[in-house]
């Protein structure tokens, strides 16, 4: 039997759709995980109240109810499209994989700045080559991979005793760490795909990829053997690279603005083109919107990468379950 694990706070109206598609998936079982009891939840589902805590500590007391030997971990505004199972499991039959992960797309139907948000992600000016998170790409072997579409053998699970509670995000990052460390492989499959909901204002957007990049430059120093990477550094050198520009041209350097005018040319040129496929009408405002994104996630990394400690380790843990921060949803 397959378990899909859905961590919530509340429902947000995304739910009954998720629930339908899980079923719809075949054989498994669904175990909802809110902070306190949703009424009139579809009756094929499992409900587990869990009180205020972190989507981390949600899977993990999903996971000790669960009767399956797979455990899936999908977001509450995911919706699991069709061929999603029969593709994940046949991967399962190597001893040897413990997780198996697959792309999260960009609903057409969500609204302008949802869809702005998602083609951001799935520009490889921004993603480079983890863009086969959003998009489908060729099948690999992969070292990280978000929980909103994971499943994982239950014994892997348990040996390496589930996700760590002390990060959000990036205690995906850390499982799956720990799961190669021992030996066990993740492998990404493009036909196990579903559709995730992104961020519906630019605000929020900006916030999500902020948390994104301070717990990446930290990551850099805690997880090395997956975080310390040229391709995370990018956005810092960007921005360190457009401040010293601009300095050199305030204070009059010759040829200062030629080359600013150039590179920033060159730059938008390629926004621009890894953004081509997704139409006019979403190619402009994509293109912005990839310049300050590099901006933002530049700064946090490097926030992150300066921080002796983030704010959540000390946080002080109750019955070993990390209270999620306040007004920051679950999903990625």
């Amino acid at each position: 039997m397959v378990s899909i694990l859905i961590p919530l706070r509340r429902d947000a109206g995304y739910l009954a759709r998720c629930l339908e598609s899980c079923f719809a998936a075949g054989d498994v079982e669904a175990i909802v995980l809110p902070d306190a009891p949703i009424p009139g939840l579809d009756p094929r589902a499992r409900q587990e109240a869990t009180g205020p805590v972190g989507p981390a500590a949600k899977r993990n007391r999903g996971a000790a109810i669960a009767k399956g030997e797979i455990l899936a971990f999908v977001d509450d505004d995911t919706r699991l499209l069709a061929g999603w199972l029969a593709a994940a499991l046949p991967h399962f039959e190597a001893p040897s994989v413990a997780a198996v992960g697959g792309p999260a797309i960009t609903p057409k139907g969500d609204p302008f700045w949802a869809r702005v948000s998602g083609t951001t992600y799935e520009s490889w000016l921004v993603s480079g080559g983890e863009r086969r998170r959003y998009l489908p790409g060729a099948p690999a072997e992969v070292d990280d991979w978000p929980s909103c579409n994971l499943l994982v053998r239950r014994t892997a699970f348990d040996a390496v005793g589930g996700f760590g509670t002390d990060f959000w995000p990036g205690e995906d990052t850390a499982f799956c760490l720990a799961l190669v460390k021992r030996g066990w492989k993740i492998r990404y499959e493009p036909r196990a795909a579903i559709e995730h909901h992104r961020r519906p204002s630019l605000k929020k957007h900006f916030v999500q990829l902020a948390n994104y990049g301070l717990h990446r430059g930290y990551f850099a120093k805690r997880f090395p053997e997956t975080s310390l990477r040229a391709r995370y550094f990018a956005p810092s050198a960007l921005l360190l690279g457009l401040i010293a520009l601009l300095a050199a041209l305030l204070t009059g350097i010759p040829r200062a603005g030629g080359t600013l005018a150039a590179l920033a040319t060159a730059y938008l040129l390629l926004a621009a083109a890894s953004v081509a496929r997704a139409g006019p009408r979403l190619l402009l405002p994509s293109v912005g919107v990839i310049f300050i994104s590099h901006l933002v996630y530049g700064a946090a990394f490097l926030r992150g990468l300066a921080a002796g400690r983030l704010p959540e380790e000390a946080r002080p843990k109750i019955a070993s379950q990390d209270p999620t921060p306040s007004g920051k949803p679950f999903s990625a």
